[in-house]
């Protein structure tokens, strides 16, 4: 089980890494879970601007939906020096 958790995370994580690789301004199709865990390990990195880079290609309405995503990006735009 553990085995798979792990291949699990590791599959979100690449697909995070296409999110914020993306020349897009907006992303239409991404996958929330792969948002939180992109966001998780990048706040465990203190890799605050990917988390504010991604946070702004996605529909503003869905990052307000989940509590922890908005906290991840507020502190990142607060450990940034930017205003949101």
């Amino acid at each position: 089980a553990g085995d798979l958790e792990r291949l699990r995370e590791r599959s979100l994580l690449r697909e995070f890494d296409e999110y914020s690789d993306a020349k897009q301004r907006k992303l239409k199709l991404f996958r929330l879970e792969a948002v939180r865990a992109g966001f998780r390990r990048a706040w465990q990195q203190n890799d605050y601007a990917t988390i504010a880079n991604v946070a702004e290609k996605i529909p503003e309405d869905i990052l307000h939906e989940d509590a922890m995503l908005v906290m991840w990006y507020t502190n990142s735009l607060t450990r940034l020096g930017r205003n949101q």
